[in-house]
């Protein structure tokens, strides 16, 4: 990008050479500043969201991840995924979500059984235990969700989601 402003410079402007580093140098401090970019706050959100569920999720006595948070609100809306529909959900790897349903059986809050239809495929389904879970992390996760949102008001809030929704259909096509 920056080369091509500067090429863009010689070419369609009477600028001088001078004058082309000077916009050259402009635009890099411009691109540099990443606090103006909104990827940067969407990641930034993104990992202080997952260490904070995750820290207030241990502090109330559950071992739940926000990784395997995202799992089971799938779960909680439709059991019985497959793990490929899980790994698109949540846009992780195939090989990442295996070793997280790995671990997420290990704590007994999902078993892995073969499709009545197709052997070969399996399906998530969630224990007793991953039910119960429900009752317990949703109120943690949406106090988070108070705290990330308050000074917002219900439009900047139905904004924001569309803002973001947006931003994720462009970085999927």
């Amino acid at each position: 990008m920056l080369h091509q402003v500067l090429i863009e410079s010689l070419i369609w402007s009477s600028h001088n050479l001078f004058d082309c580093i000077i916009q050259l140098l402009y635009t890099a401090l411009i691109m540099m500043k990443f606090e103006n970019i909104s990827l940067h706050w969407v990641n930034r959100l993104g990992f202080l969201t997952r260490r904070e569920l995750s820290d207030r999720f241990k502090a109330a006595g559950y071992n739940v991840s926000a990784e395997e948070w995202a799992v089971l609100l799938l779960l909680w809306r439709k059991d019985g995924l497959a793990p490929s529909e899980l790994a698109s959900n949540t846009v992780r790897d195939r090989t990442t979500v295996t070793r997280l349903l790995d671990g997420m059986e290990k704590k007994r809050l999902i078993v892995r059984i073969a499709d009545e239809v197709d052997r070969r495929r399996s399906k998530v389904v969630l224990t007793e235990e991953g039910k119960q879970l429900e009752a317990k992390l949703v109120p943690i996760a949406k106090q988070l969700i108070e705290l990330a949102h308050d000074g917002l008001s219900d439009d900047e809030q139905s904004q924001l989601v569309n803002l973001m929704k947006k931003m994720s259909h462009n970085l999927m096509r």
